[in-house]
Parts: structure tokens; C-alpha cells; sequence
């Protein structure tokens, strides 16, 4: 398998990209292996014209078959709550083939439900590392830092990097848009917001708008927001995941209405 990465995509620490103006080609060779540890020893790396390509070396047939069929029983695992057992066949697959993005991926989801946060954050970031636009990696980075470590401009960070392959991502547009809140980036956030409504019907946007124009004092519009919410997204309608967020819409709603009568 053969991977080609812009320079300027490879990122050196969390929210910080390799800066390649400086180096030799071989420096920038050096820098990635460093970065990218034990994983050097199956691949080969070439820099050109602003490109590092990596080329990682196959396993044979068999072992590639015995691997994807730890993955799927890992994914399995997974599913059934035993974030354990299939973070151990996921480890079984990576030493077969290291380049494995979704394996490393949900690697890192399982270190995640282990609540060992560090490891999943290394390892989202390997999968960045071989995979700039990996979604999955860059909205799960985000989270961490904005919900576990409170570090917001490391997940906007993320947030926007994953924006940039994946403009039309509601939930992502709604999470980046509520950390502008919290950083009180009301302009920013609103139209981030606006633009995650457009791209699916969400309470989470709705919700959003509605508190930015709460906080910027505009309560009949906050007001009307949710009204168009309740219209547009009956609650029987919405998996139960969203009963919270729409609670809190409702309460909201009802606040609204007993002030706007004294």
C-alpha cells in the first residue's frame, strides 16, 4: 500500500503542523520517522515536490486474510461492549498491517471507552499522521480536547481541519460552532451554525442558534428558533439520544415565554 501526504499536513504535535521550508529532504525523512515510531520498520519513505509518499510493505496474502478476520471479530467485540478484547485483536491486526486506518481508528475508540484518553489520543493522531482527512480522527481529537481537557484551541484545531474535507458534516458543524460559543465567538458561531442546519435536520443546531441568540439578547428570534425546531423536528420523531438536547430546548422555550410576559 502507498500513501501520499503533503508536507504541510503532517503534524509534528497536537495542532501544530511539520514546517518543511527549513529542512533537507532528508531531514524531512528522518523527522517522519521520528514521528511515526515503530511503524518505520515496514515502510519505505520518499520525498518530492512537496510530498512525502510512503509505501508500506504487504503482507502476504494469507496473513492479510487471517488480519481483516480479527478486525471484523474486534469490531464485533466492540459492538458488544468489550472495548477490551477487541482492543487486543486490534493489535493482532496492526502488527500484519500497521497502515490499517480503520483498525488504528477504532483502536483508539477502544482505548476511549477504556477511559485511557491519552492512548486514544496518540493513536487518533497516528491516523491523521497517515491520513490528513480521516474524519473519524479528527472530530474524535476535537472532542477530547474541547470536552475531556478544556484546551479549545487545540480542538478548533481539529474541528477545522476536518471542515476543510468535510464541509457539509452537520454534527461536526454544530460542535465546532458550539465551541465558538463557549469562546464567545457569537458571529463565527452563528453562521457555523446556520451552516449546520443547513446540511441536516439536527436539534442540537436548532438549540445552538437559539442559545446564541439568547446570549446576544435577541430573545424573540432565540424564541422563534425553537419554535421552528418543534415544527420541523417533532420529538417523537428523533432517536432517543436526543431526548437531553431536546429537554433543553423546551426548557429554554418556557423560559423565554414566562419572560417575554413580565
Amino acid at each position: 500500500m502507498k500513501v501520499s501526504i503533503p508536507l504541510k499536513d503532517i503534524m509534528i504535535a497536537p495542532g501544530k503542523r511539520f514546517d518543511p521550508a527549513e529542512y533537507t529532504e532528508q531531514d524531512v525523512i528522518i523527522r517522519i520517522k521520528k514521528l511515526y515510531g515503530v511503524i518505520v520498520e515496514v515502510m519505505d519513505i520518499v520525498v518530492d515536490g512537496g510530498m512525502a509518499h510512503i509505501e508500506f510493505r504487504d503482507a502476504t496474502p494469507e496473513k492479510h486474510k487471517e488480519a481483516m478476520e480479527k478486525f471484523r471479530k474486534g469490531i464485533e467485540e466492540a459492538q458488544k461492549d468489550q472495548p477490551a478484547k477487541a482492543l487486543n485483536l486490534f493489535k493482532e491486526v496492526l502488527a500484519v498491517i500497521p497502515e490499517n486506518f480503520d483498525t488504528r481508528r477504532n483502536m483508539a475508540k477502544a482505548y476511549l471507552e477504556l477511559n485511557n484518553i491519552g492512548k486514544a489520543k496518540k493513536i487518533f493522531q497516528e491516523v491523521l499522521q497517515l491520513n490528513p482527512a480521516d474524519h473519524g480522527a479528527a472530530v474524535s481529537l476535537g472532542n477530547i480536547y474541547a470536552r475531556n481537557e478544556n484546551n479549545l484551541d487545540v480542538a478548533a484545531f481539529y474541528y477545522d481541519l476536518c471542515l476543510q474535507h468535510h464541509p457539509d458534516d452537520a454534527m461536526l458543524t454544530c460542535n465546532y460552532a458550539a465551541l465558538m460559543l463557549v469562546e464567545r465567538r457569537i458571529s463565527e458561531g452563528g453562521s457555523t451554525i446556520q451552516a449546520a442546519i443547513k446540511g441536516g435536520n439536527m436539534p442540537n443546531s436548532y438549540y445552538g442558534l437559539a442559545l446564541l441568540y439568547r446570549m446576544a439578547g435577541e430573545d424573540d428570534a432565540s424564541k422563534s428558533v425553537l419554535e421552528t425546531m418543534f415544527v420541523r423536528i417533532p420529538q417523537q420523531t428523533l432517536p432517543r439520544e436526543y431526548a437531553g438536547i431536546y429537554a433543553e430546548a423546551k426548557n429554554l422555550y418556557s423560559k423565554l415565554s414566562k419572560e417575554k410576559k413580565h
